[in-house]
């Protein structure tokens, strides 16, 4: 899948890393929410489909002029796929592999991360063409380690570790050349978003920022 879009994707990656996953339960935090995280130079927000009010908060998103690369997360049907699409997803994440939404990103020319925590995920995934993965939920399958055996055989897959990212486990999944995105609601706790505590989420996200920064420059 190397369209422009996906090459933008993988050049944004590269200078960004942190992508904030959040499931939104209250459409009034959509634009507090993503102000903050531009306000801080967080470059991605990922909506995840976890609820009935991801396509709408997508829509709220894409409608405003916020420089921000907006995608949907927790993909898993077609029904999702094509509500994100048409509320302007620029990137779609699943938390498993589905080769119908494989096929359906291709047809659409958007970029699709399928979720893998096996060597056969990542074989599926090479078998359609794509060279990102998420690796999920990735502390319960072997975190750091699992990623670091992984490099050699697999040498030219990256990946997206996602579940059980702490600020204090960043920085080791940060300095993994295999790693090109972060991954996690740790960045935007749901606590912190139902008291709309933006300084605090910012902070989080600030923190965030400084590890990453001063491991890859």
């Amino acid at each position: 899948m190397k369209s422009k879009m996906f090459q933008k994707l993988l050049d944004d990656l590269k200078r960004s890393l942190l992508i904030p996953v959040v499931s939104i339960e209250n459409l009034d935090d959509v634009i507090p929410l993503a102000q903050t995280l531009q306000d801080v130079g967080i470059k991605f927000l990922e909506i995840t489909y976890r609820n009935d009010k991801a396509g709408k908060a997508l829509h709220i998103l894409n409608h405003n002029d916020f420089k921000l690369t907006i995608g949907a997360g927790t993909i898993r049907t077609l029904d999702h796929a094509n509500d994100a699409v048409k509320n302007g997803a620029k990137f779609m994440v699943s938390p498993g592999f589905n080769r119908e939404i494989v096929q359906y990103a291709k047809q659409e020319d958007i970029s699709f991360i399928p979720g893998i925590d096996s060597t056969l995920g990542i074989e599926m995934a090479l078998s359609e063409g794509l060279k990102i993965v998420k690796f999920f939920p990735a502390e319960v399958m072997g975190g750091i380690q699992w990623l670091k055996s992984i490099k050699g055989p697999y040498f030219d897959m990256l990946f997206i570790p996602t579940g059980g990212i702490t600020l204090e486990n960043l920085r080791d999944y940060a300095k993994l050349s295999n790693v090109i995105g972060i991954g996690g609601s740790f960045l935007t706790p749901e606590a912190l978003i139902a008291r709309k505590n933006w300084d605090g989420i910012s902070k989080i996200c600030t923190k965030a920022m400084e590890i990453v920064e001063n491991l890859r420059h």
